[in-house]
């Protein structure tokens, strides 16, 4: 057991950072998401306002950042302990057709899949019972820890906003559901996609666990931790449902 935490603890300091060449993808979503986020806090009553809006802005990056790095270090901390190094990708279609969509939607709409996660696979870390190759359930499994820190970092921002009454909090909470609810869907490169094609079954569980944290998250004001076993709680029967009417009876997949 020692050795499977300290060989875990190893390839987390080894391997669970960031890489040079992210840093300009990084910069890039950055920039754009957090465009999208300010877009209607440009002014008052549809009044210009540049210095407001370049404080809003500067705001919007400061939680896009926050939120982009939390999401994609806890996926490299999944990969690394499972083998794998990750590394984040922009895709430029992705941020072009968000862009457009909050022109044509006044800022109303986000679109929040600029990029994804690429997997690599690390031979010297995968021995032992672990086959040598990139499998898509491990793929899956990495990919499952972008929209649940999303819903964590929502949890933290939430409790912030309610014990300092700060704005920029709550903007961060709104965009951190809204992120973990697009990467469920399965269009590549989104999380949901690798999820998807990796495990069904794991998918399934996935949305059952981030739609329920969305909702009690958004809609009510039940306690974090009650929240979270509830969330727990309808993800485990959402599963089973799914189980039992689709794959057992209907297409007996995995």
């Amino acid at each position: 057991m020692r050795n499977i935490w300290f060989d875990s603890w190893d390839a987390i300091k080894r391997y669970a950072r960031f890489e040079p060449g992210e840093w300009k993808g990084f910069l890039i979503t950055i920039v754009v998401l957090a465009f999208i986020v300010s877009f209607n806090d440009w002014g008052v009553d549809r009044t210009p306002d540049y210095a407001v809006g370049l404080v809003n802005f500067l705001g919007a990056v400061i939680i896009v950042t926050l939120s982009l790095f939390g999401r994609t270090w806890v996926q490299k901390i999944v990969g690394a302990v499972m083998g794998y190094r990750t590394e984040y990708k922009p895709t430029t279609s992705g941020l072009l057709f968000a862009v457009v969509l909050a022109f044509i939607s006044g800022g109303r709409f986000w679109f929040l899949i600029p990029g994804g996660i690429v997997v690599h696979f690390m031979a010297g870390q995968r021995l032992g019972w672990a086959k040598y190759m990139l499998s898509p359930f491990g793929l899956g499994v990495v990919s499952i820890f972008g929209p649940i820190a999303n819903i964590l970092l929502a949890m933290v921002f939430r409790v912030l906003h309610e014990f300092t009454g700060v704005e920029l909090f709550y903007s961060a909470f709104i965009l951190n559901i809204l992120w973990a609810l697009w990467t469920l869907t399965p269009i590549p490169p989104s999380d949901g996609s690798r999820m998807f094609f990796g495990s069904r079954m794991a998918y399934m569980w996935c949305i059952g666990l981030v739609v329920a944290s969305a909702v009690l998250l958004f809609y009510s004001e039940l306690n974090i931790f009650i929240t979270i076993l509830l969330s727990f709680l309808f993800a485990w029967v959402w599963w089973l449902i799914y189980y039992l009417v689709w794959e057992r009876y209907f297409y007996k997949g995995y």
